[in-house]
């Protein structure tokens, strides 16, 4: 009787070490199944979808001083998008976001301060994106800290850059116009010569000495 009690106990111990084992490797093919991997992307490579495309081409930073003496901050988010599809996309500023250090910052208007680094025409608009046609434009950000990182956002595509790409902006900025980002593209006339002092004392030596020569001439046969 005790050759068979312990019998039955030995079953079972070895029935329960078993259920255990094989509940171990259910859970472990199923954490492995829900791992997933997000593809990142850098400033000058663009990513892709089944429908567009997105990229960020340039990073910039300026500092505009207040009339009240307060220095704000800014950067200067160059973007592109391309509609692969082949219907029309509305796509703004509104789609696409921007965090510093995981920290969303939105995206701020136009302002009159702003005129001494880049024109308004050329900020990434609200227009419709046409089958196969490209948009890019500026999208300006106030930022109120330091950083160490930039994630710039949309639909699944994220472009990485760390603070040190961010280049600092002294001069007017300057991007490619497109139909997509303005209507006008805005045209420079170069100033007409202003003729110098030593050019109009020479021309009016010439003409003098000529018309001396004229005269000379007729009032030989008079005499």
């Amino acid at each position: 009787m005790k050759k068979l009690n312990k019998a039955i106990a030995m079953l079972l111990m070895a029935t329960v070490m078993v259920s255990s084992a094989g509940c171990s490797i259910v859970s472990e093919q199923t954490n492995s199944s829900e791992t997933t991997t997000q593809a990142t992307y850098l400033v000058g490579s663009p990513g892709q979808t089944d429908d567009f495309e997105f990229g960020v081409t340039d990073i910039k930073s300026f500092d505009v001083v207040t009339d009240y003496g307060e220095t704000m901050h800014y950067l200067l988010v160059s973007v592109s998008y391309t509609n692969l599809s082949d219907k029309e996309q509305d796509i703004s500023k509104r789609n696409i976001e921007l965090y510093l250090d995981n920290e969303e910052i939105f995206s701020c208007e136009y302002r009159s301060e702003f005129a001494d680094f880049f024109e308004e025409g050329l900020l990434f608009n609200d227009k419709k994106v046409h089958p196969g046609r490209t948009k890019r434009g500026f999208i300006v950000y106030r930022i109120y800290r330091d950083f160490s990182s930039i994630n710039v956002c949309m639909d699944g595509i994220t472009i990485s850059a760390a603070e040190d790409e961010v280049t600092p902006l002294v001069q007017p900025a300057d991007v490619e116009a497109t139909d997509q980002t303005c209507e006008t593209t805005p045209e420079t006339t170069a100033p007409t010569p202003i003729p110098t002092p030593v050019e109009t004392v020479v021309a009016t030596e010439t003409t003098v000495e000529s018309v001396s020569d004229s005269v000379a001439t007729e009032s030989v046969p008079t005499e």
